[in-house]
């Protein structure tokens, strides 16, 4: 692979740093801007070239040492070298350059930078354990035992470990070895677990259990749930400071209710919509169990077909959609329904910046900016914003 000397030139999306070469922008992972760096390009296209740092000739004073032994070999953090003050800076510029209009006015919210991650997944092959190295299907040793960003409960300390104790508490969880009667025993090429409230469960196959805000909720087995323990209850409570009262609430991408049912105190009537049929089961049982009698729920395939016109009387939306945004039928039932205001909740701030390009050219305007580092350490990060429908 071809080897470069290059001065880097600001921070990018996705973790990189920007340089230009012989015509060609250079996006560097591991550098930070005004350093002069090797790197080995790790894909070279007409346009764009991709690559990562060997060694710094001159370096920032940004820089410091990664505090992971196995730091972009698993490809699963992109700000190990910088301070998590530092991170959250760049995250924060990479927004503010997205929605120029709200430069020094974006909301921020951080937990812990280490030990959020509630669940994770495991790659298991061949006696070993942990992640796979970037764009590799290779197990990188004992990187189950040391990654920062899941909780220690999730962690396994010996690859030969294979089984674990099912139902024990969490602050007692260990990964013990010949379990014989543990249901979690490897049978498969990866082991997904996740922090239930008295347990640690096998997430693609066991329900999981929650409990916070006054709210208890049950995700079902493959269900989708925030991952970021520290930053949810945070989340949860700026939604609500953004509800109207009395709400009449359309909740697209509702998955098993996690949002709707936690903010009932202020929502009048819900009218909840997901793909995943077991998820809208849970749904509406999580509503039962919580007290909740004036909510409804449908499954329906947002990215496939229309909200039926029906659905007027909600004039509050929330939208949480996956990393591809809002379709554009979605689109055009906002422009059909007009709904008071939108509540849009995104992983993905490029889909969300075309969302809401598309949603001011259709009379609204955003009036809530705000940025939760769910992700620490990685290039990821949540982003709610609030349109309202000019009157």
């Amino acid at each position: 692979m071809e080897k470069l000397r290059i001065k880097l030139e600001k921070w990018a999306n996705g973790g990189y740093c920007l340089a230009h070469y012989d015509g060609h922008a250079v996006f560097v992972e591991g550098g930070i801007p005004g350093e002069t760096v090797d790197i080995t390009l790790t894909k070279q296209g007409n346009k764009e070239w991709f690559g990562l740092v060997d060694s710094v000739i001159s370096s920032s004073p940004l820089r410091i040492p990664s505090d992971c032994p196995v730091y972009l070999e698993c490809g699963g953090c992109s700000y190990r070298h910088i301070s998590y003050e530092e991170e959250v800076k760049v995250k924060t510029s990479l927004l503010e350059f997205m929605f120029p209009e709200w430069v020094g006015k974006v909301e921020i919210a951080t937990g812990p930078s280490v030990g959020y991650r509630n669940n994770v997944q495991w790659q298991v092959e061949g006696g070993q354990i942990g992640f796979f190295a970037k764009n590799t299907h290779r197990i990188i040793p004992d990187s189950s035992s040391h990654c920062k960003n899941v909780d220690k409960r999730l962690l396994i300390e010996n690859p030969n470990d294979f089984a674990i104790l099912s139902k024990q508490k969490p602050k007692q969880t260990r990964f013990p070895k010949q379990s014989k009667d543990s249901k979690f025993q490897k049978k498969e090429n990866s082991l997904s677990l996740r922090l239930s409230q008295n347990a640690v469960v096998l997430y693609e196959k066991e329900e999981t259990k929650f409990e916070f805000l006054s709210t208890k909720l049950t995700v079902p087995a493959k269900g989708f749930f925030q991952i970021n323990q520290f930053l949810l209850e945070t989340w949860i409570q700026k939604i609500k400071s953004l509800l109207p009262k009395d709400a009449n609430v359309l909740e697209l991408f509702c998955g098993c209710g996690t949002i709707g049912i936690t903010l009932r105190d202020k929502i009048k009537s819900l009218y909840g919509i997901e793909s995943h049929e077991k998820s809208i089961q849970y749904a509406k049982q999580n509503a039962k169990a919580n007290g909740i009698t004036t909510y409804e729920y449908a499954v329906l395939d947002l990215y496939q077909k229309h909200v039926s016109k029906e659905l007027k009387t909600y004039s509050t939306w929330i939208v949480n959609p996956p990393r591809a945004g809002l379709s554009k039928g979605i689109m055009e039932t906002v422009e059909i329904l007009k709904p008071r205001e939108i509540l849009y909740s995104s992983c993905n701030p490029s889909t969300l910046r075309r969302d809401v390009t598309s949603l001011k050219e259709i009379g609204y305007e955003m009036d809530h900016l705000s940025l939760f580092d769910f992700f620490p350490r990685t290039n990821h990060y949540e982003v709610l914003v609030r349109l309202r429908k000019k009157k």
